[in-house]
């Protein structure tokens, strides 16, 4: 991938596609600093080198945005890994089991984000 095509075509898709989660988890950004620490502790595809604790930040959003889906905590595995295999690959991301732990947390949070209205 050239300089050229990075700056004219993949650049301006990765600032649209922040800016699209951004908007879409507006509201819950104490929730998504919250998963997104559940997800830099638990480490699930091995990227947490000790300093980047932003590293999980879009795949937080992403799972903040699809929370309303689930409706148990197997469903917030099936978002969880849904989202690593989207945003990696099915063969980075794992098996979704692997995603269980996080998922128990995320759901947790969850719902204490929806009893107390944020």
């Amino acid at each position: 991938m050239t300089e050229e095509y990075w700056n004219a075509v993949v650049s301006p898709r990765v600032a649209a596609a922040r800016a699209e989660r951004e908007f879409a988890s507006r509201g819950q950004a104490q929730l998504v600093a919250a998963v997104e620490h559940v997800l830099f502790r638990a480490d699930p595809i091995g990227i947490n080198v000790g300093t980047n604790a932003d590293e999980y930040r879009a795949e937080a959003q992403s799972i903040v945005i699809r929370l309303p889906d689930a409706t148990s905590e197997s469903g917030v595995v099936d978002i969880v890994h849904a989202v690593f295999v989207t945003w990696f690959d099915s063969e980075i991301a794992g098996p979704a089991e692997r995603y269980a732990p996080v998922a128990r947390e995320i759901w947790s949070l969850w719902n204490r984000a929806i009893c107390t209205g944020g």
